[in-house]
């Protein structure tokens, strides 16, 4: 696969959903995710922000591979929403390399 970074925009709700799901593997393989997810989330917020302020995250492949199997361990009562928003990102994302937008 390339190493090309994805680039999914969240609010800030659902970035800590992640933040949450990813908490609960093994800390050995998220740390360095959750320091980078956290950089870019810092990054971009001001201080104050609100709950729905949107974060551009910059993820590879096997990060976002990550991330979706963290949030597959939460209920899914919790995380449905947000798997459907990056399912239709990455949708798009995808018809849009392939010229069909």
């Amino acid at each position: 696969m390339s190493s090309a970074l994805i680039s999914l925009q969240l609010n800030l709700q659902q970035g800590n959903l992640i933040l949450e799901a990813l908490a609960e593997r093994p800390f050995k393989l998220v740390f360095e995710l959750i320091g980078m997810l956290n950089q870019q989330a810092a990054m971009q917020l001001p201080p104050e922000s609100e709950a729905d302020s949107i974060i551009q995250f910059e993820l590879s492949a096997t990060q976002l591979r990550i991330v979706i199997e963290a949030l597959g361990d939460l209920p899914y009562n919790r995380v449905h929403q947000l798997l459907a928003q990056l399912h239709q990102q990455l949708a798009n994302m995808s018809r849009s390399t392939r010229g069909d937008a």
